[in-house]
């Protein structure tokens, strides 16, 4: 986004008092999935599906610089459902039956200065003929983005510096999706630009009807 106009300064103060970019945002692309394989003869009425959880970039780039750790939190069936992944790749596997929702919890570096974000994520078993092949599993991944919206001055200035490098191989890239910037993630890009905007603009109106109710005070007094 722009910077700030001539004259006006280009930081916030945040609610800790520290620095903040005004009218800046760092998106950081993220794709959220599960690969599923189904057990064919050793399967059992409860243990039907070998599958794992993840959360990784479409890039393959290491995510570390940002993310600290990654929580996955499975169905309340599973012994110790909530699991947290330190470092990448950020990978959960298990064994079962059912399909249920998986809630991604994204931790952020400490100068980032933002609390956890939730993600949401389907597992699934079945291909859409609700057939089972196991010479072939079935995968399923979202690809989102973490806006971070007018980001920290110790955070944006280390992003700003970051080299980019690959993360640790997965074992499953072979069956990660390739995700390219066609129309659909254009359109996300201009939805938060929007958002964006929508937020900046919010946010003025809200200092300059304070700063009205203050002088209207003083006025008064």
């Amino acid at each position: 986004m722009a910077a700030a106009a001539e004259g006006e300064s280009p930081y916030v103060t945040g609610k800790n008092g520290e620095r903040r970019m005004k009218g800046r945002t760092i998106t950081v692309p993220v794709v959220t999935g599960t690969c599923a394989f189904y057990l064919g003869k050793k399967a059992s009425e409860y243990q039907s599906h070998k599958w794992t959880v993840y959360l990784r970039s479409p890039s393959g780039e290491d995510l570390s610089h940002v993310i600290k750790k990654v929580t996955f939190v499975l169905h309340e069936s599973f012994q110790n459902p909530k699991r947290d992944m330190e470092f990448p790749p950020y990978e959960l596997t298990e064994v079962g039956w059912g399909e249920f929702d998986i809630v991604v919890t994204v931790h952020f570096r400490e100068d980032i200065q933002e609390g956890p974000l939730e993600l949401y994520h389907r597992l699934k078993l079945y291909d859409d003929t609700g057939a089972a092949n196991p010479k072939k599993p079935v995968v399923q991944e979202v690809y989102d983005e973490i806006v971070l919206w007018q980001p920290t001055e110790a955070f944006f200035n280390r992003f700003a510096t970051h080299t980019a490098r690959a993360a640790p191989a997965s074992q499953l890239a072979q069956f990660f999706t390739s995700f390219a910037p066609d129309a659909e993630y254009q359109r996300i890009q201009r939805a938060r630009q929007r958002l964006a905007q929508i937020r900046a603009n919010v946010e003025n109106t809200a200092a300059q009807l304070e700063a009205q109710e203050a002088a209207s005070g003083w006025a008064g007094a």
